[in-house]
């Protein structure tokens, strides 16, 4: 995608395929706000950035061009920086935030995040789609055995546990000794994914953090935190990449982030009012949902 090309907010493709430019449309402000909203809920319950619906839904209303798919995405990683903190700020009042491993995942995953951004400038996305749609596939399945089983502990111990019953707190920290080199390939992965398909990562930081033993709250709130920083070091890269993508990221992204700011404080008051094992089973599905919209995606179907 060339560094001179003319984007412009809800632009359409003429027969000669060239941009129509023109006022900003308010119908496609309201869209994108409803974007945002849908996205912020979803970031804010389960700790994703909400790329996942901004990116095809952004394509799909005529924000960009429909073969605009590194702009959709920048649009994307865009909004996520702002709408990720207001979840997690809610998720950190509450004590389901750790700090330090949120710091560890976002400082990798700005590495990971400028690596995915100047590898998606070229190449097609057909092939990391296919692979992040099995990933997701046993992912869920695994949440959805561990979610299964229930905890030997009777019900008046207290203790941290992952997705606990009974009033027992949730785990803030992995069972596996030394997890830090773990977060740290998970924060690189986490990044490419984010440069790569314009989503914040969440969608592969929660259900490793919760495969590790943190509590499923913890990993949501935590990957808020880890979140802005992949989503940070992927934008820069691809508006360095693409000089030209600022006007358009300040026209649409700016709604989509309104509108997600106010959803990501809801939808992360809806995860804090959630059992944990009921917001895990949630995720299990939101899983596999989304690997099958990415597997008939890759195959062509959308």
């Amino acid at each position: 995608m060339g560094a001179g090309a003319n984007y412009s907010f809800g632009g359409a493709s003429n027969k000669s395929g060239e941009r129509a430019s023109g006022a900003v449309d308010p119908i496609l402000i309201l869209i994108a706000l409803a974007i945002g909203f849908a996205a912020g809920i979803l970031s804010g319950m389960f700790g994703i950035g909400g790329g996942i619906i901004m990116v095809p839904a952004i394509l799909a209303a005529g924000l960009v061009a429909s073969t605009d798919f590194n702009i959709a995405t920048a649009c994307s990683l865009f909004a996520i920086i702002f709408l990720s903190p207001t979840g997690s700020y809610v998720h950190l009042k509450a004590n389901h935030l750790n700090v330090r491993y949120g710091l560890v995942l976002g400082v990798s995953g700005v590495v990971g995040g400028v690596i995915g951004s100047y590898v998606s400038n070229p190449l097609s996305s057909d092939w990391l789609e296919g692979g992040f749609a099995i990933f997701t596939v046993f992912m869920g399945v695994q949440m959805a055995l561990k979610n299964g089983k229930r905890s030997p502990r009777p019900p008046d111990r207290k203790e941290p546990v992952c997705t606990p019953e009974h009033g027992s707190q949730e785990s803030s920290e992995c069972t596996v000794r030394n997890p830090f080199p773990y977060l740290v390939l998970l924060g690189l992965g986490a990044g490419v994914l984010a440069g790569f398909m314009g989503v914040g990562g969440g969608l592969i930081i929660v259900p490793v953090l919760v495969m590790l033993g943190v509590g499923i709250h913890v990993a949501v709130g935590t990957s808020l935190l880890a979140i802005i920083f992949t989503a940070t070091g992927s934008v820069a890269t691809k508006a360095a990449i693409i000089p030209s993508l600022w006007p358009i990221l300040f026209s649409v992204a700016i709604p989509l982030a309104v509108g997600g700011c106010i959803a990501a404080w809801l939808g992360a008051g809806i995860a804090e009012r959630t059992g944990s094992r009921k917001l895990a089973r949630y995720f299990s599905v939101l899983l596999f949902f989304i690997s099958g919209y990415m597997i008939l995606k890759a195959l062509g179907y959308f």
